[in-house]
């Protein structure tokens, strides 16, 4: 027989008022006058806070640097405040103040009561002026923008489809500077921008210094961050800082620090006061004229010529007096060494002129490729040389059928050793000449041009190769032949032969 478990009443007792006294999970709840069970006070405290909810009139969300914006709260007393008071402030009374370009959290407190959030974003205004960089002065520190093949004093302008009108200016170089003249009708403060685009994001403080009225703008902490490489980038606006302008003339001059800057498309002005800007664009210069032809001069080494000029009150300057000098006021221009110089004739006020100088070694003989008489234009499946235009204004010889043979016969100013120097382009990256000797077959009155072992490697621009000491007679024939397929491929261009006397 099972014996019973009988509980004592007292114990009863407790156990049934220890569980009047636990709610779900064992939160401990209270009662009330009906017996009913209580609430969470947790649960009162989150779920059932209401939120404050804020409004602006006509339910704006954007402002303009500068401007203010009432917002109002369905609760009274409540608390304002700004998550970034660089960008706007809030007051008291929730009354917001445009300060600097973004986007900000507007937030409003008040005990018993979830926190209400009004996001607000910051534009600039309409611009008060948009100016072209192309009405700028454009000064060139070599007188030729020759970072943009422009000629002496031209807009260095280069086409970049992502400008807005599709151009702007670029490849300015270490000195160059542009200068823009813009008329205000009132004494105002103002941000200054411009748009630029760029393969490299730069700090602006390192690539240009600029100036308002001659006061340097302060560009720490501004920079352009490129969104693409290769001329895939678009262009953006970037804010120089903040300037005062003055009634009448302003002039803003931007000085390049570097060779490689971003382009730029155009300028705006964001007067902070009403006024009117309108753009003064830089007057047209007369550039120093040249007689026809008077733009290049050859000299032999140790030889003096003059530079034919007709403006008066001029100067000369040389790019490298290593190779030929000149004098300041006279342009006599004098052979220093082989080689080319510029010589650049300035003027105050005038767009400058430059004269391309070639020196030359009087005993040096040079044959120029294209001078064979069988040259065709360039034809596919040619049977004859053919001829390609190079950038230097001369001409490369290319696709030479196997077997082909140039002839030349020429003088000499002196019987005697010379070196021989054979210049032109491989321009193929998969394409190299390591023996020369293996593909062509130079003689020099019949006698053979030891070849063995010269290389032609690949070159983005023409290239010299030393083929060492020949002898020459006063009358020479010189014969180039083709005898393998690496001289025949197209990608090898032959420019020119060169003697130069060795003592």
């Amino acid at each position: 027989m099972k014996k019973k478990f009988v509980l004592p009443l007292a114990a009863l007792g407790l156990m049934v008022g220890l569980a009047g006294c636990q709610g779900d999970g064992g939160t401990q709840t209270s009662g009330n006058n009906s017996g009913n069970p209580g609430t969470s006070s947790v649960a009162a405290s989150s779920s059932k806070m209401e939120q404050i909810k804020i409004s602006s009139p006509e339910n704006a969300k954007t402002m303009v640097i500068g401007t203010t914006l009432q917002l109002s709260a369905d609760k009274d007393g409540v608390t304002w405040s700004s998550a970034n008071d660089s960008i706007a402030t809030v007051s008291a009374t929730g009354l917001v103040e445009a300060k600097a370009l973004g986007s900000v959290k507007i937030t409003a407190k008040k005990e018993g009561f979830k926190d209400g959030t009004f996001t607000i974003e910051v534009t600039r205004p309409a611009p008060t002026a948009k100016i072209d960089w192309k009405d700028a002065d454009h000064y060139s520190v070599d007188g030729s923008y020759t970072r943009s093949n422009r000629g002496p004093g031209d807009t260095p302008v280069y086409s970049k489809s992502q400008a807005e009108d599709g151009d702007c200016i670029g490849y300015q170089g270490t000195g160059d500077k542009e200068t823009l003249t813009f008329t205000s009708t009132a004494a105002v403060a103002a941000e200054l921008t411009s748009t630029m685009g760029s393969n490299n994001s730069v700090n602006l403080a390192d690539v240009w210094k600029i100036k308002l009225n001659g006061t340097e703008l302060n560009l720490a902490g501004k920079r352009y961050e490129s969104d693409g490489a290769s001329g895939n980038y678009t262009f953006q606006e970037v804010s120089f800082g903040d300037a005062n302008l003055i009634q009448g003339d302003n002039v803003l001059e931007i000085e390049y620090l570097v060779d490689d800057s971003p382009y730029l498309d155009l300028f705006y002005v964001y007067a902070k006061a009403a006024t009117t800007i309108t753009s003064k664009p830089a007057a047209p210069k007369e550039k120093i004229a040249l007689e026809e032809g008077a733009d290049k001069l050859t000299v032999n080494i140790g030889e003096t010529k003059n530079i034919t000029c007709a403006e008066t009150g001029v100067k000369y300057a040389s790019s490298n007096t290593d190779i030929a000098t000149v004098d300041e006021n006279t342009g006599a221009v004098t052979g220093v060494a082989k080689g080319t110089a510029t010589i650049t004739i300035s003027k105050d006020g005038m767009i400058p002129a430059r004269v391309t100088v070639t020196v030359t070694n009087p005993s040096e003989v040079i044959i120029e490729a294209e001078s064979e008489s069988t040259l065709v234009e360039y034809t596919d499946g040619a049977t004859v040389p053919s001829y390609k235009t190079s950038s230097s204004g001369g001409a490369y010889v290319r696709v030479l059928p196997t077997g082909t043979t140039l002839t030349y016969t020429f003088t000499a100013a002196n019987a005697g050793n010379y070196k021989l120097t054979m210049t032109g382009r491989n321009f193929s990256r998969d394409h190299e000449i390591t023996d020369l000797s293996q593909d062509a077959e130079i003689k020099i009155n019949n006698v053979a041009v030891d070849l063995a072992g010269k290389a032609w490697a690949y070159a983005t621009s023409n290239q010299s190769l030393d083929l060492g000491t020949v002898a020459l007679a006063a009358n020479n024939t010189m014969t180039f032949k083709v005898i393998g397929a690496e001289v025949s491929d197209s990608n090898f261009m032959l420019d020119s032969f060169i003697f130069t006397p060795v003592a």
